[in-house]
């Protein structure tokens, strides 16, 4: 029987555990710790023979979590993120809301974000820094999983067991095009497209991770569609210019068109395909996260944002 009045497990040996599952091997760990790999091996050795049983096995491959091991690294998550929390509760007693928030964002939600959300939110919270991290929505999903960053903004994630999405937001996908462009030339304003309608274009898509390039691809797939692909990029900024030139069409969503190109004019017609019309955007946290006071008022921004309320 573990003794009572102390820790089962000390702050030390708990980040040490941590730092093995994420890393996957002891070594790594070390090198993660700035520590010897000796000074890891015990710290995990005596963990175990205090706790009667295995945290991880050990294999030319590294070290793999046992049961045991995943109930030791979901308490490790758990006593760090009270800790975060307790500290931000005391600074939050003592003054104004402070912190740092870590806020993953999809490329083509930075604009938006920064003008109704981080713009209102820094005003009205000037101790608070934000760290913003852009990229694809598979990258923004793992580094949310990772708890490299506090909340979350992408479009049409993957289910991921360790991430939560609490709110979601219609951003259907949408041929655009130039407004000279041939397609836009041969159907009226507010047309909607059939996906054979699509067969021979020129057409611009984000790298492979991001969520547009996902849809892109499946939406090929079901329906046979062939579309030349001559702009592969993961910048929107290029993608909107090769789109407003009329270099090439492109499958986006709404939020993907703000800012547009100086002097362009885009057209977007509507596709008659269930799965491109009901894409949403999702704001999500890591499933159980106790989150601290300055991310979860930035988390309550978000949200009213998504909701299309005035933050």
């Amino acid at each position: 029987m573990l003794p009572t009045g102390e820790p089962v497990l000390e702050d030390r040996t708990l980040r040490c555990i941590l730092a093995v599952a994420q890393a996957g091997s002891l070594r790594a760990a070390a090198r993660d710790l700035g520590i010897a790999p000796s000074a890891v091996q015990r710290t995990i050795a005596a963990a175990e023979r205090r706790l009667g049983e295995a945290l991880f096995e050990r294999g030319a491959d590294g070290a793999r979590v046992t049961e045991l091991g995943r109930v030791a690294v979901r308490y490790a998550l758990e006593r760090r993120d009270l800790d975060a929390l307790f500290a931000d509760e005391v600074a939050l007693g003592r003054s104004a809301a402070t912190g740092t928030v870590r806020l993953a964002v999809g490329l083509g939600f930075l604009e938006q974000v920064d003008e109704h959300v981080l713009d209102p939110f820094q005003r009205a919270h000037p101790d608070v820094t934000i760290v913003v991290q852009a990229g694809g929505t598979d990258s923004m999903v793992e580094t949310l999983a990772r708890d490299d960053a506090d909340v979350a903004i992408a479009l049409h994630p993957a289910p991921h067991p360790r991430v939560a999405v609490l709110r979601e937001a219609p951003e259907p996908l949408r041929l655009t095009c130039a407004a000279d462009h041939p397609v836009a030339a041969a159907h009226p304003e507010g047309a909607v497209l059939a996906p054979s309608d699509l067969e021979g274009l020129d057409v611009a898509v984000m790298a492979r991770g991001f969520g547009l390039r996902a849809l892109h691809d499946e939406f090929l797939r079901v329906h046979t569609v062939g579309m030349r692909t001559v702009l592969e990029t993961d910048s929107q900024t290029v993608l909107l210019g090769a789109v407003a030139r009329g270099r090439a069409v492109s499958l986006l969503p709404p939020v993907f068109l703000s800012p547009r190109p100086a002097g362009s004019e885009l057209r977007t017609f509507d596709i008659a395909d269930d799965h491109l019309s009901a894409v949403r955007s999702a704001l999500m946290v890591r499933r159980d996260r106790r989150l601290p006071p300055a991310s979860r008022a930035l988390l309550q921004a978000c949200s009213r944002w998504m909701a299309g309320e005035n933050p």
